[in-house]
């Protein structure tokens, strides 16, 4: 489906899962109606602009796509696609405490001015992290493609994307809270929070009419998929507490590690979801009572 040049309200509710610190991304020549902009703005979104080159910009300090003059002075400045910094200095090895001109093959950058050796534990959980983000983007072009057998119902399906993009945002944001050090905000789907996530992972008879799913091939595809999109972020979840957890168990970064633990639960709650979609029974996820 084409993106629109004027991008309203609706059409972002139609889009996208738009729940609260996520991410969209929208073409280098769109712009905001104001209500479209409030939206976004109420929900703390980030919103990144992507040319035809793929380069990434952001609007300039103290612009927004909703602007009166944006037809003649709204301005973007390119940024790095994960960080969002337009900086850029000589690096320092951490190893050796020397500036790094010219990288070699067997270091990476850890940060904007810091390089490492690429066995260094936190880029083994970066990798990890990209792995289950290209799972996710896989995932929700599969879900719409998935065989007939056992499919969950066309009706269910636009706001199964939705999340989905909840999803794909977050795991993204896990990236970037790792590379920046920045504050990972809690997860949500839509309008589900945090903490209706966990209740309904940990209790899904009681809120959502059908117990613990143990994985079965009678399931179906689109339950397959899910779980393995799941078992891949709780995977990375461990990775996580591999750098985060200390001997002494202090946690150095509780909110990538709370983030990682509800987002898989998220994708589980969307795996028991669409089971029950598949049998007929569809549960508005956003009216279940806590």
């Amino acid at each position: 489906m084409a993106t629109p040049t004027f991008i309203t309200e609706n059409w972002l509710r139609e889009q996208f899962g738009l729940a609260h610190g996520t991410e969209v991304q929208l073409p280098a020549n769109a712009r905001l109606t104001p209500s479209a902009q409030g939206l976004l703005d109420e929900r703390h979104i980030t919103v990144k602009y992507i040319d035809e080159s793929g380069r990434v910009f952001i609007p300039k300090t103290g612009q927004n796509a909703s602007d009166a003059t944006f037809t003649d002075g709204f301005s973007l400045k390119q940024v790095h696609p994960l960080t969002t910094s337009d900086e850029w200095s000589v690096p320092d090895c951490l190893l050796c405490q020397q500036k790094v001109a010219q990288k070699p093959d067997t270091l990476t950058h850890i940060d904007a001015h810091h390089l490492v050796s690429k066995n260094d534990p936190r880029l083994l959980f970066r990798g990890k992290l990209d792995s289950v983000i290209a799972l996710a983007v896989l995932t929700q072009i599969q879900l719409q493609t998935a065989p007939s057998a056992n499919e969950a119902p066309h009706t269910m399906m636009p706001q199964l994307m939705r999340y989905m993009a909840d999803v794909r945002s977050a795991l993204g944001n896990v990236l970037k809270a790792e590379a920046t050090g920045e504050p990972m905000r809690a997860v949500a789907l839509g309008n589900l929070s945090d903490e209706a996530i966990h209740h309904m992972s940990h209790q899904p008879l009681k809120y959502l009419g059908h117990d613990h799913l143990v994985p079965d091939e009678q399931q179906g595809f689109q339950v397959a998929i899910l779980n393995l999109l799941r078992a891949q972020i709780r995977e990375a979840e461990l990775y996580a507490a591999q750098i985060y957890i200390t001997r002494d168990f202090r946690v150095k970064r509780p909110d990538i590690m709370q983030a990682l633990n509800r987002l898989s639960s998220a994708v589980y709650v969307l795996m028991v979801w669409t089971y029950l979609a598949t049998q007929g029974k569809y549960v508005d996820l956003e009216q279940v009572t806590l």
